[in-house]
Parts: C-alpha cells; sequence; structure tokens
C-alpha cells in the first residue's frame, strides 16, 4: 500500500478520511475529493485501517500476475537457467499475493472470476430479444425462442435437469401442456 500524500506540503502528510467523506491532509488542511484521485494503470485506491489514503495494485491485476508467476514456475525446466526462472517465479508469486492481500485490506472487492447467473441471463434475454426484435416469426416460433431461453437459464441453475422439470419450473405446467400449444410433438 501506497499513502497518498499531499502536495500542498510538500508531501509530508497523508490524506486522512473525514465523516463526511472527503479526505484532508493533518498537515496543512487541504482537502481532496475522491472525484479527483486520478490513478494511471492498474492501480486502485482505497482506505486504510488507520483511515489513511492509499493506493495498491488492482487484485485483478495482482491475481493475473500470481497466475503467470506459477505458469512461469511450472515450465522453469524449460529455461536455460531453471534454478534462476524458479526464484524469480517464486519472487513474482509472493509479491503479487502480497499486492492481492493489500487490495483485500483497502477494502477493494475481489474480482468475478467467470461470469455471474444474473449476467448469463441477461445475456441469454437480450439474445433472444435481438432476434425477436429483428426478424418477423410467428407466435409458435417465438414460444420456441422463449423455451430455448429458459432451458438454457434452467440448465445454468439446474445442470442435468429434464425438460419436463424447466417447464414446470418456468411455466407452472406438464410437458405435454406445453407441446401442446402448437402441435408440438416429441
Amino acid at each position: 500500500m501506497n499513502p497518498i500524500c499531499c502536495p500542498q506540503c510538500g508531501g509530508l502528510s497523508a490524506y486522512c478520511v473525514r465523516p463526511d467523506g472527503l479526505f484532508q491532509c493533518p498537515e496543512c488542511g487541504d482537502l481532496l475529493d475522491r472525484r479527483d484521485i486520478d490513478l494511471d494503470g492498474m492501480e486502485v485506491w482505497g482506505v486504510a485501517a488507520d483511515g489513511t489514503l492509499s493506493t495498491t495494485t488492482d487484485p485483478a491485476h495482482s491475481l493475473d500476475c500470481l497466475m503467470e508467476a506459477i505458469e512461469d514456475f511450472l515450465t522453469a525446466d524449460e529455461c536455460p537457467n531453471a534454478e534462476y526462472a524458479r526464484l524469480d517465479s517464486m519472487r513474482n508469486a509472493t509479491e503479487s499475493l502480497a499486492a492481492y492481500i493489500d487490495a483485500r485490506r483497502l477494502g477493494i472487492k475481489r474480482p468475478e472470476f467467470g461470469y455471474t447467473e444474473e449476467s448469463v441471463r441477461t445475456a441469454v434475454n437480450a439474445g433472444a430479444d435481438m432476434v425477436l426484435g429483428a426478424i418477423s416469426l410467428g407466435e409458435p416460433e417465438e414460444d420456441a425462442i422463449n423455451l430455448v431461453v429458459n432451458a438454457a437459464i434452467t440448465s445454468l441453475t439446474n445442470p442435468g435437469a429434464s425438460f419436463a422439470e424447466m417447464v414446470e419450473e418456468n411455466y407452472g405446467e406438464d410437458a405435454e401442456e406445453v407441446r401442446s400449444w402448437w402441435g408440438w410433438s416429441k
């Protein structure tokens, strides 16, 4: 973690959080609004346990670096100086892990991996809406697309679910009733 120091008093003190959410230099009283914090690259800011405004490496970047260091360790034997490569990868892994811990201690949320159920649900429904908005289909085809959307979501939340289970969960009907809507058969 790197405290953000006040440039007005020569960087003697780090900004500290105030009850109103602004940051203030304890030496000269200079105020800093969170909207004025402009960081480049892979840095994020947060407030340390003692109230000090600090920066650290973005935890997503730290985890990327950690995974890269692990891959480097696993392939160290392919390098001309394998022992040096192993030591360097372990140093990089340690630094990346320390940066991740710093970010979490600053209250930075852990990054999400993969897609959330909600993001998949949103994407699948947006895809159906895209097709239904661009192609003039009949009601049977529109219902079939909606069945596919509901089946995809059910497969995400209940892998291995049957068609009957999906229909019951989403429509409150039995599978034969849905098949009868448009003369669909198995």
